[in-house]
């Protein structure tokens, strides 16, 4: 009767090329770390540093991809903050998720007053939840801004793992962790006040690294953290369920991609609506006339669709990823290909910030085609062509940082006002004259500076609705304008608005200079 074979005997059916390569011969059996002067000569003290680095040699090789990670989050989060102190961070999109975590944090209903809706109706960012404890220790809005960058660098972690689990040497893995962290689109997005994509990033990484090494209990909580991040996180979600159950096991795949669906759909047909009393409002944005619209368009004038998805530079966003990535992920594109649906989408929508590496909207697409990039080089039979495969990866990935990334040596460079500026001194002054609790109608830019009250407009809110709530109100005065206490605004505002010059007789100056005006309400 014959044995059956033990789980160390089974050989991985998606075991890669460069795994097959089995180590033969006591050449290659040797510590690599040993000097031959040793096995010659005992020295004394050289053997105390041999051994130690023997000792140490599993950990030290991991310290160049955490001290890039480090470095990554370091840079990022001082840039993000630093803009927040100059002013540049504006309340659209770091004063929503500020105010939202804030009321949180107090116990209060997180109805965000900076844009009139629910938190979790405008999306349903249900993992902001987790940042709460944050603000009960340290409440400022430059833990957002940390936070944001961390994740983003902890994206490195599951693209080293991969391809350190995937046998391609630590070198390797190191410099292909560094090309995701190279990326420009995960500078230019992490730059992008704050969004809930930070996560996304982190989460899809994690989620496609447990699904490649089987760790299904890891692999589940990722995704249902991932579904949990934004109503639209299922087009990342879906994908990994469909490659898990066909590479992996095929009832665990089914059950992630049709929770996948079933959370799309509870969160835009039930969530949202329950919330806000409307649909999502940022779903209007596919051409001709909407989905049926678009269908039609297709099947009568196809030349219109192809004309569309070849202006406004969406054929120079595609060679944007693509280039930023090395293209070697064409080689062996099944988890490249996961991102098919969120590239597809980004694409067709007809708001133009979705088809630009600039903004956040493209910051989950990177960490697939990092670890499609790890996939497709590990796919690779001879050694000297991954080698260069990996080579290349890296060169284009300093390329690509250098012509379109926030990196030291990129071309360009983000725009930060100091904080020692007279500008901002001056700013300051009057911003942080506005009391705690009072209700403030602020101006763009000082939202972030003042939102953690229950009851914060940005200006011409509630004067005149801009942006606001479900938009059904857009340029109307909302009825409770009467209620704000004070107005903030730039003397550039002051002096051209039209909506001040309509109030301004119900204010008085309290506070200005050269950069600012606070105005307090005296009828």
């Amino acid at each position: 009767m014959s044995k059956r074979p033990g789980p160390a005997e089974r050989r991985d059916p998606i075991q890669p090329a460069a795994e097959r390569q089995e180590p033969s011969g006591p050449a290659e059996r040797r510590d690599p770390i040993q000097p031959a002067t040793e096995r010659r000569r005992r020295v004394p003290g050289i053997e105390v540093v041999v051994a130690a680095l023997r000792e140490n040699a599993s950990w030290l090789a991991h310290v160049p991809v955490g001290l890039l990670a480090v470095l990554y989050a370091a840079r990022f989060a001082s840039l993000g903050i630093a803009a927040l102190h100059g002013y540049e961070q504006p309340a659209f999109d770091l004063g929503i998720p500020d105010q939202g975590i804030w009321l949180l944090s107090r116990f209060h209903d997180p109805f965000v007053t900076v844009m009139g809706r629910q938190l979790f109706g405008d999306h349903t960012t249900f993992v902001y939840v987790l940042l709460v404890p944050f603000y009960w220790i340290y409440p400022h809005t430059s833990v957002l801004l940390a936070v944001q960058a961390v994740l983003i660098a902890a994206g490195a972690v599951p693209v080293y793992l991969l391809a350190r689990h995937l046998r391609l040497g630590t070198v390797a893995a190191t410099l292909l962790a560094a090309a995701y962290l190279l990326n420009p689109a995960l500078q230019q997005g992490n730059m992008e006040q704050f969004h809930v994509e930070c996560f996304e990033v982190a989460l899809i990484a994690a989620a496609i690294y447990f699904a490649v090494v089987w760790r299904p209990a890891l692999l589940v909580a990722s995704v249902v953290l991932l579904l949990l991040c934004k109503e639209d996180a299922a087009m990342y979600a879906l994908p990994i369920g469909v490659w898990v159950a066909f590479r992996r096991d095929r009832r665990t795949g089914l059950a992630l991609a049709a929770g996948s669906v079933v959370s799309a759909l509870v969160d835009n047909l039930l969530v949202i609506p329950a919330l806000i009393g409307v649909f999502n409002v940022h779903a209007n944005r596919l051409p001709f006339g909407g989905f049926g619209g678009s269908l039609r368009t297709l099947v009568r004038h196809p030349g219109a669709v192809f004309s569309y998805l070849g202006s406004q530079g969406r054929a120079f966003y595609l060679w944007q990823l693509a280039a930023s990535a090395g293209l070697v992920f064409i080689l062996a594109p099944e988890i490249a290909a996961l991102a098919v649906i969120g590239v597809a989408v980004n694409l067709v929508s007809t708001f133009g910030y979705q088809h630009e590496i600039d903004y956040h909207y493209s910051l989950p697409i990177v960490p697939i085609l990092a670890c499609g990039t790890v996939w497709a080089v590990s796919r690779v039979r001879r050694a000297g062509w991954r080698r260069a495969a990996v080579g290349g990866v890296t060169v284009a990935a300093l390329w690509a940082c250098t012509v379109w990334g926030l990196a030291p040596f990129s071309d360009e460079t983000y725009p930060i006002v100091s904080a020692s500026s007279p500008l901002v001194t001056e700013t300051n002054q009057v911003v942080r004259s506005v009391p705690a609790h009072a209700v403030v109608s602020a101006f763009y830019d000082y939202v972030p500076e003042l939102d953690h009250r229950t009851r914060i407009y940005m200006w011409p809110n509630p004067f005149r609705a801009s942006y606001w709530g479900d938009l059904r109100e857009e340029g109307q005065r909302l009825p409770f304008a009467s209620q704000v206490q004070y107005v903030v605004l730039p003397v550039s505002v002051v002096d051209t608005d039209p909506t001040w010059r309509q109030v301004s007789g119900h204010f008085r100056l309290v506070k200005g200079n050269a950069a600012a005006d606070l105005f307090k309400r005296v009828s």
